[in-house]
């Protein structure tokens, strides 16, 4: 009578880790495509509502964080719904005081 055969490879975890991953590994995050379409979205909201570009920009900067990706266009669209923000302030002060000084109201 024999001993049984033996897997390769002798005593320990089979081939591949074999008990689950290690203690570094972290699960991989499916990749998607819903931080690009608000970043798109906020993008266009510059010119109809700057305060929800700022939102949607930085909601979507924080998923692209998430998923390890670069986050150049949710900045490009809350920097922009900021700057579109301050513009629309100035253009408004700047119509206000002209309608003011000429003494028409619209």
């Amino acid at each position: 009578m024999g001993y049984p055969q033996q897997p390769p490879g002798g005593y320990g975890p089979p081939p591949g880790g074999g008990y689950g991953g290690g203690y570094g590994q972290q699960p991989s995050q499916p990749q998607s495509s819903t931080p690009m379409v608000l970043s798109i979205i906020g993008i266009v909201c510059w010119f109809c509502c700057s305060p929800a570009a700022i939102a949607l920009g930085l909601i979507a900067q924080g998923q692209f964080r998430n998923q390890g990706q670069s986050d150049t266009l949710a900045k490009t669209a809350w920097i922009g719904g900021i700057v579109a923000l301050i513009l629309g302030i100035i253009f408004s002060i700047i119509r206000f005081t002209a309608m003011s000084s000429s003494g028409t109201s619209y």
